[in-house]
């Protein structure tokens, strides 16, 4: 665990064995191969590898603010505007569509709408950033402001990730069949292997 620091954020660390599954575990998944059922997992595995190594950008930057230095605006707009479209438009409708097999299937239905409902707030908590950090850089939003929404979307974005890969990849392992993944692959034709 990562200690507070001086503007009074903390967060769980991406360590390995710190989010979700070990990074054992993950590098074992990625050596199994990319076909099918493995694949598709694998894959999620390795976009939410991705885009945590993003947002630890984002969080050198917030730090940065934190400590009163400048940031730099440029690449914390380039980091919020990938965190934004390639969730929105390919990570997010895959697993939806994989959630939405799971809500016929399991027992943890609460869990799954909650989570599917997170990425349309997670999508638009990360616009509002984006707004708020041009507003930051003409000077009408102070940097207090931009700390608060940062804290809570570095801590909420890595928390939604732990959750999926806590307790729902291993839903999505035994609930799906090789028919589910190749009908979930055909309804996401941007998310090709």
């Amino acid at each position: 665990m990562r200690k507070s620091i001086e503007c009074g954020y903390s967060h769980a660390g991406t360590a390995p064995g710190e989010m979700g599954i070990s990074w054992r575990q993950k590098q074992a998944a990625y050596r199994k191969g990319y076909n099918g059922e493995e694949h598709m997992l694998t894959r999620l595995l390795v976009e939410h590898d991705h885009i945590l190594k993003t947002l630890n950008l984002l969080e050198m930057q917030f730090l940065d603010l934190c400590r009163g230095g400048t940031p730099d605006f440029s690449l914390m707009r380039s980091i919020l505007e990938y965190i934004q479209e390639y969730p929105e438009q390919i990570h997010h409708p895959f697993e939806d569509k994989i959630f939405s097999i799971l809500l016929e299937r399991v027992d943890e239905v609460e869990l799954i709408q909650e989570l599917i409902a997170e990425h349309t707030e997670l999508e638009t908590e990360t616009r509002k950033i984006r707004e708020s950090l041009k507003l930051l850089e003409s000077g009408a939003v102070s940097p207090e402001d931009i700390m608060k929404l940062l804290s809570a979307f570095l801590i909420r974005q890595r928390q939604h990730m732990y959750i999926e890969e806590e307790k729902v990849h291993p839903l999505i392992e035994s609930a799906l069949t090789e028919e589910d993944w190749e009908h979930v692959q055909s309804a996401v034709p941007l998310y090709k292997g």
